[in-house]
C-alpha cells in the first residue's frame, strides 16, 4: 500500500495538484483522473503538478506509460507542468508526453514553470 496524498488547489488561472509520498503507477493514474474531472468542473486547462514532495523517482517504464497516457488524455486541450524535486533530473515523462502530442514541461524551478504554464508559447 502506498503512502501517497494528492491535494488540489485552485488558483485564479490554473489548477495545482500537490503529490506527496511514494506514489505508485495507480496513484499517478488517479492524479490524471482527478485532473480530467477538475478540468471539466472548472474549465481551467492549465495544470501544475507539484511533485516536490515525492520521496523517490518512479521507474522509467512508469514514466514512459504516464507520458503516453498524458499525450492520449490531454493532447493540446490542456497545458501541463510538472514540478519535480531538485534531486530528480529526469525529464523522460516530458519527452514522451510531448512526443505524443501533449503540451507538457517538467523542471525544478517553480517560478519558471508557472511562467511557462501561463504563457501562450
Amino acid at each position: 500500500m502506498s503512502r501517497t496524498s494528492i491535494d488540489m488547489l485552485e488558483h485564479a488561472e490554473y489548477l495545482e495538484f500537490v503529490v506527496l509520498g511514494n506514489p505508485t503507477e495507480d496513484d499517478w493514474v488517479s492524479v490524471m483522473h482527478r485532473i480530467v474531472e477538475s478540468i471539466s468542473m472548472t474549465g481551467k486547462t492549465r495544470i501544475l503538478v507539484d511533485a516536490t514532495g515525492v520521496e523517490q523517482t518512479s521507474d522509467s517504464m512508469v514514466r514512459y506509460r504516464m507520458g503516453v497516457r498524458t499525450g492520449e488524455t490531454f493532447g493540446i486541450r490542456a497545458r501541463l507542468a510538472a514540478l519535480r524535486p531538485e534531486w530528480d533530473e529526469d525529464n523522460f515523462w516530458e519527452t514522451v508526453a510531448t512526443n505524443r502530442g501533449a503540451i507538457a514541461k517538467s523542471g525544478d524551478d517553480r517560478v519558471e514553470l508557472i511562467e511557462w504554464l501561463l504563457s501562450d508559447n
